[in-house]
């Protein structure tokens, strides 16, 4: 099995902070544009965590730069005056109205070596399904936060979600997890736990408590009488049968995927899992089933509108087909494993 590794190599560890200090002078060159722009930009994830959960040290290693804008339009403006010299998009259709309605998000791929890849968000949670499911979150998260930055429960709903839809393959995400909830006084657990119950994520705050309870990475199976963040989270969201048939089917999968066929297609209906509430859930699958032709676009990543056509009767049949192999297979690992007891 593939194992998650957190290295201490000091070759290793210089590296990254000279990419983290190009990344953080890079920023500022970003925020520079931005401000002169008339945008308001977000930092989140990696660059965020830099500012606060690791300010004083540096030493989370981050890869790219992730912005949130407020709107479409104040995206497109800030895209297109970052493309003028320094960068180019990713896919060309990427700030087209209905795909950027679809993904929310745009990626820019720096064009110099004095710069890092740049992706710009308009909303904090922007997976094609599990988005559609979390009612007002990405409103109201955005509306919370403080001096540009998160509220802290709110990020770690955040972070949570976006390492829970990438199985947890970084190791760096399960360290941010971890640190950030056990600075949580009881009040703030507490209202992390009303949060998820209230926006849609208690599937994804439980598999994240199984993952954060972990001694290391190098132990991926820890016992659960041992793992006191997993049994806090159950306690404070009385857990369900369902979700524990869910989470039957998460520790099954507690690795990281790999190029297999049966990963990838695992892989491909893992948000699904995700969707707290059994009727979103049936929502999400007739959208992929009937897909709008932005979600269409960002699905088989095509912008040719005969190939759209084309494509969606073949979607229609392959979504059907597969849908109804992989909850087959959840049903019998929810049912019957025994990683959870």
């Amino acid at each position: 099995m593939e194992q998650i590794k957190n290295t201490c190599d000091p070759m290793q560890e210089a590296a990254d902070m000279a990419r983290t200090l190009t990344i953080l002078s890079n920023y500022q060159w970003i925020q520079q544009e931005a401000r002169e722009a008339g945008i308001d930009i977000i930092p989140i994830k990696g660059i965020d965590l830099l500012q606060t959960l690791y300010a004083d040290t540096l030493d989370r290693p981050v890869r790219d730069i992730d912005l949130l804008c407020r709107n479409d339009e104040e995206l497109t403006l800030l895209a297109k005056r970052l493309c003028v010299e320094e960068y180019r998009l990713e896919f060309p259709f990427a700030l087209q109205p209905q795909a950027l309605a679809a993904k929310k998000k745009a990626s820019l791929v720096s064009c110099s070596t004095t710069k890092v890849n740049v992706d710009l968000h308009t909303a904090f949670v922007t997976k094609k399904f599990f988005a559609q499911t979390i009612g007002t979150f990405n409103a109201d998260a955005l509306a919370r936060c403080h001096d540009n930055h998160m509220d802290d429960t709110d990020r770690w709903l955040f972070l949570a979600q976006h390492a829970a839809f990438h199985m947890f393959g970084d190791y760096k995400w399960v360290e941010d997890l971890r640190r950030l909830y056990h600075r949580f006084t009881e009040e703030k657990k507490s209202d992390l736990a009303k949060k998820a119950t209230e926006y849609g994520f208690r599937r994804v705050m439980l598999a994240a408590a199984y993952h954060t309870g972990k001694k290391s990475p190098a132990d991926p199976h820890l016992e659960e009488s041992k793992n006191t963040d997993f049994i806090e989270v159950k306690s404070l969201l009385n857990i369900t049968s369902a979700e524990r048939r869910f989470l039957r089917f998460i520790a099954h999968y507690a690795r990281p995927f790999s190029h297999k066929a049966a990963d990838r297609f695992i892989a491909a209906y893992w948000e699904f899992t995700f969707i707290d509430r059994s009727k979103d859930r049936w929502k999400s699958w007739l959208r992929l089933m009937f897909p709008s032709y932005g979600v269409l676009t960002n699905i088989y990543r095509i912008k040719h509108p005969l190939a759209k056509v084309l494509f969606y009767p073949l979607n229609i049949v392959v979504s059907g087909v597969t849908s109804i192999l992989f909850w087959t297979v959840y049903a019998i690992i929810g049912r019957t494993s025994s990683r959870i007891s």
